[in-house]
């Protein structure tokens, strides 16, 4: 046993002693310390308050051990970062880990190599790295994640229905039209008819084209086949400016392109966390605990 426990054990005896004794005395120029002896017109109510007192004193002082012994275990990130919820599934493709930044965060955290556990199960999994802008159809580069205020990250037990970790941004919503994401991805494309159409001619053959990218909804593509009789301009901006990709090289350079959430993957084929008992600590790169979670 620690000092520490030791010295704790006896602090709560003591505070015990004096509660049921009455108090210490000095024993005189011996320097040992003597109890007096119960007061016996005390009654029962008395001593039950007295008992009642130590039990609250005992109770505050465990308090207090505990918070210098959570002190030694914090990290200095400890209040920055939040494990929020669990979404528990049998299937990994549906289990994800909730976790979010504070909105106080002064600046940006590197939470790759980070860790969660859980102390029931004793299973740890590693946040991996991701690609800040990803592209569909081409190679993307996996960096360092680095989180800032009021992000949110979800980490899901099973593999990416695009095959990458990636940051949310406002063109994200395409990609619900052909992949099954958990959660859902928040929907909220430039709308079509918002977009340059200066390269289709404004000819009454284009009218009842025009109307339709008017009517055309955010963040979905075009899969039937378009009228013939419609021009090539009108039909091919349907067809070549109505996408992730298209998108994604418009907006780009937007000021409010990105979005608040990272999609991060453990590529796992089974469930991670348990339905219910669970404590799940997000410890830091030195194993220090950012936050915890129990259910």
């Amino acid at each position: 046993m620690k000092g520490d426990d030791w010295m704790g054990i006896l602090v709560i005896v003591g505070i015990i002693g004096i509660a049921l004794f009455g108090g210490a005395k000095g024993s005189g120029n011996g320097g040992m310390f003597s109890f007096s002896q119960p007061n016996p017109a005390s009654s029962p109510a008395e001593i039950q308050n007295k008992i009642n007192q130590t039990e609250y004193e005992v109770q505050e002082l465990q308090k207090q051990v505990q918070a210098e012994e959570d002190k030694k275990n914090n990290s200095k990130f400890f209040g920055m970062m939040e494990l929020r919820y669990i979404n528990r599934a049998t299937d990994p493709k549906l289990e994800y880990v909730n976790i979010q930044a504070s909105y106080d965060l002064a600046e940006p955290i590197l939470i790759t190599g980070w860790t969660l556990k859980s102390i029931s199960s004793g299973n740890v999994v590693t946040i991996p790295k991701g690609v800040y802008l990803y592209f569909s159809g081409m190679a993307n580069y996996a960096d360092n994640i680095y989180i800032e205020k009021n992000q949110t990250i979800y980490l899901v037990t099973g593999s990416s229905p695009v095959g990458e970790n990636f940051k949310t941004n406002k063109c994200s919503g395409f990609l619900n039209q052909f992949q099954t994401f958990a959660p859902y991805l928040y929907s909220n494309c430039p709308l079509p008819r918002n977009e340059n159409l200066s390269s289709i001619p404004k000819t009454v053959v284009n009218d009842a084209c025009l109307e339709y990218i008017d009517r055309f909804p955010m963040c979905r593509i075009q899969t039937d086949p378009l009228p013939a009789n419609w021009s090539y301009e009108c039909n091919n901006f349907i067809y070549q400016k109505i996408n992730y990709s298209a998108c994604v090289n418009t907006h780009k350079g937007d000021k409010d392109f990105y979005g608040n959430e990272w999609r991060l993957y453990l590529k796992r084929s089974e469930s991670i966390w348990k339905s219910s008992r669970e404590e799940v600590v997000l410890l830091d790169e030195f194993g220090k605990v950012v936050s915890r979670l129990k259910y």
